[in-house]
């Protein structure tokens, strides 16, 4: 495994909570997004001069292991290393520690670099993934895809993009969507269980004014864990499919 580690600490706010006291995974995921920032700063790759070249990142696939989600007052440690790229991918891994050092969440992000006009993916600049110190490879990283919807039993609910959903890439932000995959779910099934693994794959970008229907479907493997399947369509198009893995919260 190669590239550089870069570690940042973060005390969770309660405003960064649900209702249980335990971070949110959208604001999870935007943290650790600022620590790759903070370390492409550090490294003198900034955003504006990826744009200035007409580039950006965009992120394309998550692939998270939960040990378990940390609580508001917390001292964490959040660390992230980008691990490889070939032709056209480039993958990051995050992990989370607690005060303990121990594991929180493990992510793998799977990033393609798209041209700013014309929204298209293009190949990997070498210049610009040089600083990371990072090993290329010729083939694609084995990253398991989300599971299928079921065919019956789904439920749905529709959200609009809002102006504050959009990010600098001029599209709905990506942790948005698990915004809207989580609020499909109904809270007391939020409450009495806890995440596992999270997969979600984007597929097509969304835009400011479109109206998307957030679909599910929940299973139950012979293991007691549940998997809800989801997906994000606008219109006829599936922008992205994803799912989760709970296991139900053992009460003392």
């Amino acid at each position: 495994m190669s590239g550089l580690i870069y570690r940042m600490p973060h005390r969770v706010k309660g405003y960064e909570c649900d209702v249980t006291g335990e971070i949110t995974l959208p604001t999870l995921i935007n943290l650790m997004l600022h620590v790759s920032g903070v370390q492409s700063i550090a490294l003198g790759n900034t955003t504006e001069q990826m744009l200035e070249r007409g580039l950006s990142w965009v992120i394309v696939q998550y692939d998270m292991k939960i040990e378990r989600m940390p609580h508001a007052g917390e001292e964490l440690v959040l660390q992230t290393q980008a691990i490889s790229y070939n032709r056209f991918f480039t993958y990051r891994q995050f992990k989370v520690f607690d005060a303990n050092d121990q594991l929180c969440l493990e992510v793998m992000v799977t990033f393609v670099m798209m041209d700013f006009e014309s929204r298209k993916m293009v190949q990997i600049q070498k210049d610009l993934i040089a600083p990371y110190q990072v090993e290329e490879i010729r083939n694609l990283l084995r990253v398991p895809k989300p599971e299928k919807l079921e065919q019956e039993g789904r439920s749905e609910q529709e959200f609009r993009v809002r102006y504050l959903d959009i990010d600098y890439n001029r599209h709905v932000n990506n942790s948005k969507y698990l915004d809207w995959i989580i609020n499909t779910l109904d809270p007391k099934f939020i409450m009495d269980h806890q995440m596992v693994a999270v997969n979600i794959k984007y597929e097509k970008e969304v835009e400011y004014g479109n109206v998307v229907k957030s679909v599910m479907t929940t299973s139950e493997r012979e293991n007691g864990e549940f998997v809800t399947a989801h997906q994000i369509c606008n219109g006829e198009d599936l922008s992205c499919e994803a799912h989760i893995i709970w296991k139900k919260v053992q009460k003392s």
